[in-house]
């Protein structure tokens, strides 16, 4: 029990500096954002992928069914405040394609971590 608490700590740990560098990330100057690949063809997997990481990260911390659904929440908003702090502070337009990709991420990590627990308890009665 001990261990699992310990893994589950470090894990969400890792979710919040996950959390962190895309903050960090969201906001660099479009000439760094150019130099580290993160505009143009990737743009939108990159979005997929970073958001589907941290939910797998931060949903797989907890195990009740109604924690996951409000981090996997939480994490939609996230990236909405993402993108509502670019549009304010850039003043360009609120990319709400980037909002709806970032929900995609999400809702396939929530998906995953559920399945994959789903086959944990029903392996256990093999």
């Amino acid at each position: 029990m001990l261990e699992e608490r310990k893994r589950r700590s470090a894990v969400l740990v890792l979710g919040c500096v996950s959390m962190v560098l895309l903050g960090v990330l969201s906001f660099l100057p479009n000439h760094d954002k150019l130099l580290l690949h993160t505009t143009g063809h990737y743009h939108r997997v990159g979005h997929v992928l970073a958001f589907f990481t941290l939910t797998l990260l931060l949903v797989s911390t907890v195990t009740s069914l109604w924690s996951r659904f409000a981090l996997a929440a939480m994490v939609v908003c996230f990236g909405y405040l993402l993108e509502f702090l670019e549009h304010v502070i850039y003043n360009n337009a609120l990319e709400w394609s980037d909002v709806m990709i970032d929900t995609l991420g999400v809702i396939f990590g929530l998906i995953l971590v559920l399945v994959r627990d789903e086959y944990k308890r029903l392996s256990r009665f093999d």
